[in-house]
């Protein structure tokens, strides 16, 4: 394990650049940009959530931990990005079920 004390700055572009793998992957891999309408009760994967949520939060554990490894933790912010995008697009449902349908009237 190397580690590296990296400053707030790198930090947020290790962060920015983790999001925005994550969105464009999403996206290549056809996953809607938003989900369907209403939003609020809405229960599909896109590309703005929870993708860039996870990758923020698998990022957050790395830091963390203090495992930055090369480049300052670009390459891992990068690999993070694709990671999520990838858990997100085919193994989401698998851990994360859709909850049961309620039937009847309107929540």
């Amino acid at each position: 394990m190397i580690s590296i004390i990296a400053n707030g700055f790198q930090l947020f572009v290790n962060y920015i650049v983790a999001i925005i793998v994550a969105i464009v992957l999403a996206l290549a891999l056809k996953l809607p940009l938003l989900p369907e309408k209403p939003i609020r009760f809405s229960w599909t994967k896109s590309a703005l959530f929870p993708t860039p949520i996870f990758a923020i939060g698998i990022l957050a554990i790395f830091y963390s931990l203090n495992i930055f490894w090369i480049y300052d933790g670009i390459l891992i912010a990068i690999l993070v990005g694709l990671f999520s995008a990838i858990f997100v697009k085919y193994l989401f449902d698998y851990i994360f079920p859709n909850p049961p349908q309620i039937e009847g009237g309107d929540i």
